[in-house]
């Protein structure tokens, strides 16, 4: 199995744990819940370390991932995120992504063989629902 895919496993465990509002998270918690979502999605038995999840919290708050997730100790114990309604799952897409959507749709629409009406109308859609995205940002 990937590491890759355990870490996003992580990840997302984290983030769900997190946006519950209505429970404390400590490390030793996050840690438990990664570890349950890893034997639940994968049949993982071995589970993850407190580092490992405190990586993932690192990595998480950075920009190496485009997350920027604003998540905070408080009570020198618990974890949360600063803004209650973030998401990792909400992040919009950013200048550099939708210029690379905008030159690939171009670049299909180029494509001779695209004869397929249902494909032209798609492309047509996400180029318009891309436009209206680029000028809100």
């Amino acid at each position: 199995m990937p590491a890759n895919k355990n870490a996003l496993i992580r990840y997302k465990t984290i983030d769900k744990c997190l946006r519950n509002k209505y429970r404390r998270w400590t490390l030793d918690d996050l840690v438990e819940a990664c570890c349950e979502a890893l034997y639940d999605m994968e049949g993982i038995k071995k589970g993850v370390c407190a580092r490992t999840v405190q990586m993932d919290i690192q990595i998480m708050r950075s920009d190496k991932l485009g997350y920027y997730a604003p998540i905070e100790v408080y009570d020198r114990i618990y974890y949360r995120y600063a803004d209650p309604d973030y998401s990792i799952t909400n992040n919009p897409l950013s200048e550099d992504d939708c210029e690379l959507i905008k030159e690939a749709i171009v670049l299909l629409k180029k494509k001779e063989n695209l004869d397929n009406d249902e494909t032209v109308k798609v492309l047509s859609k996400v180029q318009s629902r891309l436009m209206s995205i680029l000028n809100f940002v």
